[in-house]
C-alpha cells in the first residue's frame, strides 16, 4: 500500500467522515462474538439459535441496502447519519438488556436496519467531502476501513469478553457510536443546495419507474461487466461456503478444547492473520493484474486449512491449542487474498457515479448468500454433525478455487481485460 491512499486525510471534512466510519464499521462487527457467546455459552442454545442471529444480522442489508442506495441521495445525509447513530446506541442498549433470544433477535434486526441505511449515506457523503481528483483514494481508504473492521471487530470483541465479561462489548460499542456522532458533528454544513435543486428538477419528472430504472442500472452494470460479474459471483459463493460453517465455529472451538475464556484467542488469531494479509496485499500489488488468480489460489489454501480444522474437531488430527491458533492465523491470512482482489475489481470496474448502487447490489447478493447459508449449515450440522459440515465446506472451497483456476486458464479472461 503506498502513501497515496492516505492523501484524502489531509482534508478536514473527510477526516471527520472517515473517523466516524471507523467507529461505525467497528460497531457493526464488535458484538458478533458477543452474540454467539451469549446464545451458545450463557443460554446454552443450539445451532439453530446461532443461525437465527446471523440471519437477523444480515437480512436488513438485503432488503434495505439496495433501495436505500437510491433514496439516500435525495435526503440530507449528515443529519440522517447522526440520527442513525443515535438509534444504534438505543438498539445496542436493547441488546445489553435482552432477556431472551426473541427480544435479542428484534434488536439485532433493528440495529442492522439502521446500519443498512447509514452505509449508503456514508458512501454518498464522500463526494461532498473530497475533491474529485482524490476520490479514488478516498473510496479505497473507505473500503479498507470496512474490510478491516470486519476482521478486527470480532477479534476485539473476543478480547473484551475475556477481560470484562460476555456483555461488555455492547458498552464499548455504544461509546464508539457516540464518538462517531461527535466526529460527524464537526463536519461543516455541506453545500448541497445545488445538488438538491438538481434533484428537485429531476424529481418533477421522476416516478416509480425512474426509481426502478436507477436500481436496475446497478444490476445491469454488474451483469454486463465480465470481470466484475465473475468477482461478485465468486465472492457470493465464497460467502455462502464461509457462513455455512461460520455460525458453527463456536461449537468447533468447543470440540477443539477451547473454553469461553480462550475462545477469543482463536478469533483474535483469525483477525491478526487477516490484518497481516491485508498489509501484504497493500504493499505487494502485482496481483492487481490477475485478481481472480489470487482469489482462487487463496481458496485452495484456505480450503485445505478448513479441512484440517474439521479433522481436528473429530480427533483425526491432534494439535496443541497453540497449533490451532496458528492455523486460525493462516486461515485469516488467506482471507485477505480473497477480499482484497474483490475490492479492487469492484472499484476499478465501476464508474464513480454508480458506486453506491453497484456496491449496494453486490453487497446484497453477498449478504443473501450469507443469510441462507447459516440455516443450511445448522440443518446439516444436526444431520451429519458440525465437524463433517466443516470438512465439507473446506472441500467445497478447494473445489471452487480449482474450477475458477481452470476456467480462467482456458478463457484467459483477465489478461484480455487488462490488455484492452
Amino acid at each position: 500500500m503506498n502513501a497515496g491512499i492516505f492523501k484524502p486525510l489531509k482534508f478536514r471534512s473527510f477526516r471527520s467522515l472517515f473517523g466516524a466510519q471507523i467507529f461505525s464499521d467497528l460497531g457493526n462487527w464488535l458484538d458478533l462474538i458477543t452474540l454467539q457467546v451469549i446464545v451458545a455459552y450463557h443460554w446454552g442454545l443450539d445451532e439453530m439459535a446461532i443461525a437465527a442471529v446471523i440471519i437477523a444480522l444480515g437480512l436488513p442489508w438485503v432488503i434495505i441496502g439496495p433501495f436505500a442506495s437510491v433514496f439516500v441521495d435525495r435526503l440530507p445525509k449528515k443529519q440522517m447519519m447522526v440520527i442513525c447513530l443515535f438509534l444504534r446506541i438505543l438498539f445496542v442498549g436493547g441488546l445489553f438488556f435482552a432477556p431472551n433470544l426473541y427480544v435479542l433477535l428484534i434488536f439485532v434486526f433493528l440495529k442492522g436496519t439502521v446500519a443498512g441505511i447509514y452505509d449508503p449515506a456514508r458512501q454518498s457523503m464522500i463526494r461532498f467531502t473530497i475533491p474529485d481528483d482524490h476520490l479514488p483514494e478516498a473510496v479505497t481508504l473507505s473500503q479498507l476501513s470496512s474490510n478491516t473492521m470486519k476482521i478486527m471487530g470480532p477479534a476485539l470483541g473476543g478480547g473484551i469478553i475475556a477481560l470484562f465479561g460476555a456483555k461488555s462489548p455492547f458498552l464499548f460499542e455504544a461509546v464508539g457510536f457516540f464518538i462517531a456522532i461527535l466526529l460527524l458533528l464537526t463536519l461543516p454544513n455541506m453545500d448541497e443546495q445545488e445538488t438538491n435543486a438538481k434533484n428537485k428538477s429531476k424529481n418533477k419528472n421522476r416516478d416509480n419507474g425512474h426509481f426502478w430504472k436507477e436500481l436496475l442500472d446497478g444490476i445491469k452494470h454488474i451483469s454486463y461487466t465480465p470481470l466484475l460479474k465473475s468477482s461478485v459471483i465468486l465472492s457470493s459463493v465464497a460467502f455462502f461456503i464461509i457462513f455455512l460453517y461460520d455460525g458453527l465455529f463456536v461449537f468447533i472451538a468447543q470440540n477443539l478444547g477451547f473454553t469461553e475464556g480462550n475462545f477469543g484467542l482463536l478469533i483474535s488469531a483469525l483477525g491478526l492473520g487477516s490484518v497481516s494479509g491485508s498489509l501484504l496485499m497493500g504493499n505487494w500489488t502485482h496481483w492487481k493484474r490477475k485478481p481472480l488468480h489470487l482469489m482462487s489460489s487463496a481458496f485452495l489454501f484456505s480450503g485445505s486449512l478448513i479441512i484440517t480444522i474439521g479433522l481436528g474437531s473429530i480427533g483425526i488430527v491432534n494439535l496443541p491449542q497453540f497449533g490451532w491458533v496458528i492455523g486460525a492465523f493462516f486461515l485469516g491470512f488467506m482471507s485477505s487474498g480473497e477480499s482484497a482482489p474483490y475490492g479492487f475489481v469492484l472499484q476499478s470496474e465501476t464508474p464513480k457515479h454508480m458506486m453506491g448502487r453497484v456496491s449496494a447490489v453486490a453487497t446484497s447478493l453477498q449478504t443473501f448468500s450469507m443469510l441462507i447459508a447459516p440455516a443450511a449449515g445448522s440443518l446439516l450440522a444436526k444431520w451429519i454433525g458440525v465437524s463433517i459440515v466443516l470438512i465439507g465446506a473446506g472441500g467445497a472451497t478447494c473445489l471452487l478455487g480449482t474450477i475458477v483456476l481452470i476456467f480462467i486458464a482456458r478463457n484467459d479472461v483477465q489478461e484480455k481485460h487488462f490488455q484492452a
